[in-house]
Parts: C-alpha cells; structure tokens; sequence
C-alpha cells in the first residue's frame, strides 16, 4: 500500500477511536496486548506492546511499515488528540522512527508519557544495520 503523510495520520487517528472498527470488532484486538521488542533494537530501549495489528507505546496507538529503503511509525494519542508521524530512510547507526516518535512526544508533552525512556535514550542511534555488527561510534 502507498499512502501519504495525510492518509497515515487519518488512519492512525480513525484506528485510535474507535472509528475505523466497531467497537466490539476492536475489543478482540486490545484485549491483551503483549510487552514486545522489535529485532536489532529497532525500538531502542522504550516500552512498546503489541495488539492484534497495532502497537501501543504511553497511550499512543498505531502502526509502522517499511518499504525499499525506507521506515515509518505513525502513533495517535486519543487523550492528547494528537497524531506524530516518523519517516525516514533506512541507515545503520540510525534513530529509527519508533524512539524518534516517543522523542518527539516527549518533547512536546514531558516525560510522563509512560515511554519507559529518557529523551537523552530516545535520540541514541538505535539501528545497527542489517549485518548486525554495531559501528564504533555507538560503542563511544
């Protein structure tokens, strides 16, 4: 699927309150969202959970997707009522879209979100590239 900018924030908003499922077809879904960890440390050291088709991170909901060459995480906050999108192109030795998101988050919003990180965490390359051999300079 390609979709802009505008179409991830309307889907991850709809999805976040109830107004893309039904709210019993959502029920299913949010029932018991599992504590996870993306692989390589894409996801930095944050608090993420899983739903059936979503992710959760300090009562933000959404997704993220990948596409040749480049990554995207799209969260809406239903409190908050704000929507941060993330896109970026694939680097070793990167911040990858999910901190990133919670960076911005906490940026904007302080550090009572429920991330499970320091901003100072959430801007440290993440990514170590897809042979996984870290670069020295995240040894440093």
């Amino acid at each position: 699927m390609v979709s802009a900018l505008s179409d991830m924030r309307l889907w991850s908003r709809a999805l976040a309150t109830d107004a893309l499922l039904k709210p019993a077809v959502w029920a299913e879904p949010t029932k018991n969202p599992i504590p996870f960890v993306f692989t390589r440390n894409y996801n930095g050291p944050g608090k993420w959970r899983y739903g059936l088709g979503f992710v959760e991170s300090g009562g933000f909901i959404g997704g993220e997707g990948s596409f040749a060459g480049y990554e995207s995480t799209t969260m809406y906050s239903p409190t908050l009522r704000t929507a941060i999108e993330v896109v970026s192109t694939k680097n070793p030795n990167a911040i990858t879209p999910p901190p990133a998101f919670q960076a911005l988050a906490t940026a904007v919003y302080g550090t009572g979100l429920g991330f499970g990180l320091t901003p100072e965490q959430a801007l440290a390359p993440t990514f170590i590239g897809a042979a996984g051999v870290p670069d020295a300079r995240l040894k440093q």
